[in-house]
């Protein structure tokens, strides 16, 4: 996957999105993120096209660490067993393939958690590809030889995310020209903490 539609990607985590499960294999690495930024075409016409969860998965050499200021080093693991918590990624702090930023995460928090294969700036080094973000109180940093985007539709690919992403801007759109009026589209969290300018005029120019 080129970095244009990784950067797209993540973006489109980011802007309002929340980190809210993770899986390690054998040599696979899942994380999983809610209330993403790109048109989700499975959906009937009167249901909301965010993108309720997407998975990004590594394969290959994989490794993780995940960080955090919190006084509670199993808050991972509970993480990991329960799908009520979420942790909203700080918005647009998330980078693909940029390893200063990583090195740079990796000395904002007060402490590390080694989850798969992680020994410190020589696997940023070494790393083919990197997935990092900063999610308030905790972190993470992962990555692998190959990523994988998937979603309710199966796997993305990389021709797949602009256009997705320009779809659910124009979806984004039509929502608050059309909120309020009867013909008002189902609520939907991402874009209701993306308010236009000018949220009075809603319908005005964009």
């Amino acid at each position: 996957m080129n970095i244009n539609a990784l950067n797209i990607l993540a973006d489109a985590i980011s802007d309002v999105g929340a980190w809210w499960c993770w899986h390690v294999g054998d040599d696979m690495l899942q994380l999983e993120f809610r209330d993403v930024q790109l048109y989700d075409e499975t959906k009937d016409e009167k249901e909301t096209h965010t993108t309720d969860v997407l998975a990004v998965r590594f394969y290959g050499h994989v490794f993780a660490v995940f960080l955090n200021d919190l006084n509670d080093m199993n808050w991972h693991e509970r993480f990991r067993d329960d799908d009520s918590i979420l942790y909203p990624v700080d918005t647009y702090d998330m980078a693909f393939d940029d390893k200063k930023e990583a090195e740079a995460l990796l000395n904002d928090y007060r402490n590390r958690i080694p989850v798969k294969d992680f020994k410190g700036t020589e696997t940023l080094l070494t790393a083919k590809h990197i997935f990092c973000a900063r999610c308030d109180a905790v972190g993470f940093i992962v990555g692998g030889d190959e990523i994988e985007i998937v979603g309710e539709k199966g796997k993305y690919t990389e021709e797949e995310i602009e256009p997705l992403s320009r779809k659910w801007w124009e979806y984004w759109k039509d929502y608050w020209r059309l909120r309020g009026t009867r013909d008002a589209l189902p609520k939907d969290y991402a874009c209701e903490v993306t308010i236009p300018v000018d949220k009075d005029s809603p319908q005005g120019e964009w």
